[in-house]
């Protein structure tokens, strides 16, 4: 009767989360970088490196397993800057702010335990990034010329695996394992009301 129970009252109810993502993936668009007059050759960016996410978001059960809503990630890349096989002469850090539409389907529900897949599709921002240079004296001065403006690019997010555990009656605890910008994995704590 209490699996009953909490499957009727989940019916109705709002979910507010907050998560950390690991190992999000992206395309994100490349900096126009200019080309190296001695060799005659463009520069080129490599090793890129996502920073963990920060997810916040927010789901409307419109039925009794389906849930959809609104999130949003922020996160930073860097790139170094070679020129062919070059060891890296400067780093490139872009900030990211993503916004996805998101959907949530819970698929098994056990007492205090509920089983869900999710996906999402979005935009990211891409802020205009800040280069450092790593020798100032060198001859490699004018990669400061770079043009790297603010562009936007499309993302989503797939999470097949998620489980949450209802601890106390409106905050449970959740982890999802799937791929996308938000993360390969994600772990958080929701407020249910």
């Amino acid at each position: 009767m209490a699996g009953g129970l909490y499957a009727q009252e989940s019916a109705s109810k709002h979910e507010l989360f907050v998560g950390y993502g690991f190992a999000p993936i992206a395309s994100i668009p490349e900096p126009d970088l200019p080309v190296d007059v001695m060799v005659n050759a463009p520069y080129s960016t490599d090793n890129k490196r996502f920073s963990e996410t920060i997810n916040v978001g927010y789901l409307f059960h419109v039925s009794d397993p389906l849930a959809i809503g609104l999130s949003y990630s922020h996160n930073t890349v860097k790139r170094d800057v070679v020129l062919g096989s070059s060891v890296p002469l400067a780093e490139i850090k872009n900030t990211c702010h993503t916004l996805m539409v998101t959907g949530k389907y819970s698929w098994l529900r056990l007492k205090q335990f509920s089983f869900y897949s999710r996906i999402g599709v979005g935009i990211m921002s891409v802020e205009k990034g800040k280069m450092d240079i790593f020798d100032v004296s060198s001859e490699y001065m004018n990669l400061s010329s770079a043009t790297m403006e603010r562009d936007k690019c499309i993302v989503w997010q797939a999470m097949p695996i998620g489980v949450e555990w209802n601890f106390m009656q409106h905050l449970a605890l959740f982890a999802e394992v799937g791929a996308g910008s938000a993360g390969c994995g994600m772990a958080g704590v929701k407020i249910l009301f």
